[in-house]
C-alpha cells in the first residue's frame, strides 16, 4: 500500500499535509477518540479473540518447548490492553515475565495502564512506534494492528528485528487478504444476509445488540457522532480544511480495509507475510468470521456453523490470525 494512495483525499480536505503526516495525525486523533469507548464498541471481539488466541498458543506449545522460558512481551498498537490482558489468560500467560505496551495513541494507553495495574506483572507503558525501541522480546502480539500500517513491509522488517532466534510472533483480527474476494466465503457471507433478512420485520438491528452495549453507544453517540469530534479536533489543529465522511476517516486508518470510497485494499494476504517474514517458520495460520461476522455477532443457529469451520482450520474466513517463530 502506498502512502501515495491518500493524495486525493488530501486535496479534497485541503490539507497541506504529506501523505505520511497525514496518515499519521488521522490515526493517532481517531483512536485518542476510541479509546475511551473502545472496549464498550467492541464486545465482538472477546469472544473471538480468546478463543483464536487460546488456538494459536495451543498450536505453538504442541510444536516447541518453551516450559522452562520466562518470556518478554511486546503489544504493539496495544489499544487499551485488551489483547495482552486476553493474552495472559491463555496458558502462554505463566510464561510471561514482563510486558511492554506500545501504541501511538496516548488515550488508549491510559486504558491499557489501568488493565495492567491488575495483571500482576512488570510493565510499562510506551508512546510511540516500534522503530524506536531498541531492546528485543521474547513475544511479540499485534492485534489489529496490521491493517492500519500503510508501509507494511517496512514495519514487519522492524517486527523481525525486535524478535531473537527462537522469538514468537502473534497477530490477528485482521482482514484475510485470500478470502475476500474467494467464492465460498462469498456465498456464506450472502446466504447470511439473506438469513438475516428473512428476520421478523418487527425484529431491528438493535434487537441483536446487547443492551449493556447498546447503552453505552447510545450514551457515546447521543449529543455528537464521534466522526464529528474526530472531525472538530482534525479543523482546529489545521489538519483537514474540509469535513470527511466516516468512510473517508476509516479508509485512512483502515487503509488496508476495503471501504466505499477504496475497493482496491483488501486485507492481508498470508502470501505477502510468508514473502516478508522469510526469516520465521509459520507454526499456524487460522481463520474466523467465516460468515462475515464475529460469532458472538451471528444468530444463534449460525454459530454452531462458525464454531465448526473454526474447528476444522478452514482458511477462508474474512479474518486472519497466524503464529510464527523466528528461525
Amino acid at each position: 500500500m502506498s502512502y501515495q494512495s491518500l493524495l486525493p483525499l488530501i486535496q479534497k480536505t485541503g490539507s497541506i499535509l504529506s501523505p505520511e503526516q497525514f496518515q499519521e495525525r488521522i490515526n493517532i486523533v481517531f483512536h485518542d477518540f476510541e479509546a475511551q469507548h473502545y472496549d464498550a464498541m467492541h464486545t465482538d471481539m472477546w469472544g473471538s479473540l480468546q478463543e483464536q488466541i487460546n488456538l494459536l498458543v495451543g498450536d505453538l506449545l504442541a510444536q516447541k518447548n518453551i516450559e522452562s522460558k520466562t518470556l518478554s512481551l511486546l503489544d504493539i498498537g496495544c489499544g487499551t490492553g485488551l489483547s495482552t490482558q486476553i493474552l495472559l489468560n491463555s496458558k502462554l500467560g505463566p510464561h510471561i515475565g514482563q510486558v511492554t505496551l506500545l501504541d501511538t495513541s496516548p488515550n488508549m494507553l491510559k486504558f491499557a495502564e489501568a488493565k495492567a495495574k491488575t495483571w500482576g506483572k512488570p510493565y510499562k507503558t510506551v508512546n510511540g512506534y516500534l522503530a524506536s525501541l531498541t531492546e528485543k522480546f521474547d513475544v511479540i502480539i499485534i492485534s489489529s494492528v496490521l491493517h492500519h500500517i500503510p508501509d507494511l513491509e517496512t514495519f514487519l522488517s522492524q517486527v523481525d528485528n525486535a524478535l531473537p532466534s527462537g522469538g514468537i510472533l502473534i497477530h490477528l483480527q485482521d482482514p484475510n487478504g485470500d478470502a475476500i474476494n474467494e467464492t465460498e466465503y462469498l456465498s456464506r457471507r450472502n446466504r447470511y444476509e439473506k438469513a438475516l433478512e428473512a428476520l421478523p420485520k418487527n425484529k431491528k438491528l438493535t434487537d441483536f445488540i446487547p443492551k449493556k452495549l447498546l447503552k453505552s453507544i447510545k450514551r457515546f453517540l447521543g449529543r455528537k457522532d464521534y466522526i464529528d469530534l474526530i472531525n472538530d479536533q482534525l479543523l482546529a489543529e489545521k489538519t483537514i480544511k474540509r469535513r470527511m465522511t466516516a468512510d473517508e476517516i476509516w479508509s485512512v486508518t483502515d487503509i488496508h480495509v476495503e471501504t466505499k470510497t477504496d475497493s482496491v485494499n483488501k486485507g492481508i494476504s498470508l502470501k505477502f507475510l510468508k514473502n516478508q517474514l522469510q526469516n520465521f517458520e509459520l507454526i499456524k495460520m487460522r481463520s474466523y468470521g467465516f460468515f462475515g461476522y464475529l460469532k458472538s455477532d451471528l444468530i444463534e443457529s449460525y454459530q454452531a456453523e462458525e464454531t465448526q469451520l473454526i474447528a476444522e482450520n478452514q482458511t477462508n474466513g474474512r479474518n486472519i490470525s497466524c503464529i510464527w517463530m523466528k528461525k
